[in-house]
């Protein structure tokens, strides 16, 4: 299953992601809390296949940033590690 695999690993509580619907008009392009695991794909796969951003918020201070990634035919697993930190990232990635 191609797209990202997104996990928080920071100490932001409250990191909320977005992931915009490019390359899938059947996604969605809400903001949804940040697992800090893999251990449910209904929680950190969002399916897509390309060029798309990836945004995240902290909830509480309002704080957002975001990255354009492209996936292409493969899976990116994405650790979320701070808004001072660059995203760690795993091409081919399987949880």
């Amino acid at each position: 299953m191609t797209g990202f695999n997104i996990r928080n690993q920071s100490n932001v509580a409250n990191l909320q992601v977005f992931v915009s619907k490019y390359t899938n008009e059947n996604g969605s392009d809400k903001w949804y809390q940040v697992p800090n695991d893999f251990a449910s794909a209904a929680q950190y796969h969002w399916n897509r296949n390309g060029w798309e951003l990836v945004a995240f918020k902290d909830l509480e201070t309002g704080v957002r940033r975001g990255w354009y990634l492209n996936c292409g035919n493969d899976t990116v697993a994405i650790t979320f590690a701070g808004f001072n930190q660059d995203l760690g990232i795993v091409r081919d990635a399987s949880a």
